[in-house]
């Protein structure tokens, strides 16, 4: 077979490119092809920041397929973009698809530049086989250049600076997400994704309103989210809000150090470092305040992976510090990578009578000690450490709404039957006489249900002989038929032969 390069194709709001694979737009000619899917890379927009009043999403998926490695992008209108993705997959890659369209939602990485997919978008997930020695050369040789060029630039700057630039950044990011026409409802994704039938939810007849709540024209109300979260199941904040988005404002490694090639450059392990990209997160609306800042995990070869530590700044050391998981400051006589004369740290602080230390938390790291005999300026106890796309996984807990509203019912019942129960309890406690009163309570009720079926049974014999009655006076008038008494009615002409035969 002819090896493909490429071919492309538009419809509505979208625009799909296939490279060396055929193009299929049938159940029957994917599965004639025996594609084999590989690994999804999603791009998103970030909530709030669209450039058209429908924010856009591009995803590419690549496949194992007769002539080797094969691609198909897609890149248009979030909704569309997903519907065609999923065309054809098994539950266990729409369940990849749908963890990397969750993850992508606050990554911010869709971009405007390349609208025809030509160039493919890769991640740290796809196979090796599919990122080439090439690319690896060109995307570590960049990294370390930008590092290297951020870290000259950070030691010329201030703390002040530092400070000043990100409270710009927020301040802009609020003030594009006031002037974005756009309205997004966490309810868009549960529809999209789980594939829920909105008239399991509401009915036919508020199919309307549910569907101006999905896609934001609409404002969903206290009352409202009450009415989905019950037969959702869920909490009706989560239906209500979105995550608050808050930016990183470094990163770690905790398995190992960071050093350039030249050893111009070297970050221990557990020691905070910034990114050239600036990063955004999701913070849990629970723990969201003015004040809260992220680092995140950035450590292939640590348990901690893609964790993200949340905790409230301060300037100060916490007295509930100890042989917790805390954002350590230490003051430095030199400048740090991070402005000023301060070093941060993320790990577990503990204090050893006048001695105090930094442990890793990670357990499989060699480095057991980040820095040992320090005199901390502020620890910050760590309130959250957890992955962000985990605080946007699955609300729902089943597809099924009915099974859901049976299983609130079930629950409901046996809140009444713990609620009887133990108002039975509490009736014991507070009577010692509880068993003498139920006992004679019982006898009363078995004499009265004694007196009951005399009746029902005196009651029942009186209709049966009543039926019987009606049953003779129909019956017994006509000649020939038997009554239902002991002497017989014979007729007279048996009666002569009854005397012969005597």
């Amino acid at each position: 077979m002819e090896k493909l390069k490429y071919r492309e194709g538009t419809t509505l709001g979208l625009h799909q490119r296939f490279e060396n694979i055929v193009s299929f737009w049938t159940k029957k000619e994917y599965e004639l092809q025996e594609l084999i899917v590989q690994g999804f890379v999603v791009h998103r927009e970030i909530p709030g920041q669209s450039l058209r009043t429908t924010p856009f999403a591009r995803i590419d998926i690549y496949y194992d397929g007769p002539n080797g490695i094969g691609r198909k992008a897609i890149n248009g209108v979030e909704e569309k973009v997903y519907k065609e993705a999923k065309k054809f997959l098994s539950f266990g890659e729409l369940d990849l698809l749908n963890d990397n369209w969750i993850k992508a939602k606050y990554d911010g990485k869709y971009k405007w530049n390349d609208p025809f997919c030509r160039q493919p978008i890769y991640d740290k997930t796809l196979p090796p086989w599919i990122l080439s020695k090439s690319f690896k050369k060109s995307y570590t040789k960049e990294l370390v250049k930008r590092v290297k060029d951020k870290a000259d630039k950070a030691i010329e700057e201030s703390k002040a600076s530092l400070n000043k630039k990100v409270d710009q950044f927020v301040k802009e990011i609020k003030l594009k997400e006031q002037k974005e026409k756009v309205k997004t409802s966490p309810l868009q994704d549960l529809f999209l994704t789980k594939d829920i039938d909105p008239k399991d939810v509401v009915g036919e007849d508020n199919l309307s309103t549910l569907y101006k709540h999905i896609k934001g024209d609409r404002e969903l109300s206290k009352t409202k989210a009450i009415d989905y979260a019950k037969t959702l199941g869920v909490a009706p904040a989560t239906l209500m809000f979105e995550p608050k988005a808050v930016n990183v404002w470094s990163n770690v490694k905790l398995s190992d150090k960071i050093e350039a090639p030249d050893g111009s450059i070297a970050i221990l392990p557990g020691e905070c470092y910034e990114k050239l990209r600036t990063e955004i997160t999701v913070c849990p609306s629970e723990l969201y305040r003015l004040d809260i800042k992220a680092i995140r995990v950035n450590d292939p070869n640590s348990v901690y992976d893609g964790f993200m530590a949340y905790y409230y700044e301060t300037n100060k050391v916490s007295e509930e510090a100890n042989n917790k998981l805390c954002m350590v400051r230490t003051k430095q006589k030199g400048k740090t990578l991070l402005g000023g004369h301060y070093k941060y740290y993320l790990g577990i602080f503990q204090i050893f009578g006048t001695k105090k230390m930094i442990v890793n938390v990670d357990p499989l790291s060699e480095n057991r000690i980040i820095a040992a005999d320090i005199e901390p300026d502020a620890v910050a106890p760590i309130v959250s450490f957890t992955k962000p796309y985990a605080l946007l996984a699955d609300k729902v807990l089943s597809k099924n709404i009915k099974q859901v509203q049976q299983l609130g019912e079930l629950i409901r019942k046996e809140k009444e039957k713990a609620k009887e129960y133990f108002t039975f309890n509490e009736a014991v406690k507070n009577d010692p006489n509880f068993y003498k009163k139920l006992e004679e309570t019982n006898k009363k009720y078995l004499e009265a249900t004694k007196e009951i079926t005399k009746k029902i049974e005196e009651l029942e014999q009186r209709i049966s002989l009543e039926q019987r009655e009606r049953i003779k006076s129909r019956m017994f008038n006509i000649p020939g038929l038997l009554s239902d008494n002991d002497d017989a009615i014979i007729p007279s002409f048996l009666k002569k032969d009854e005397k012969k035969s005597a």
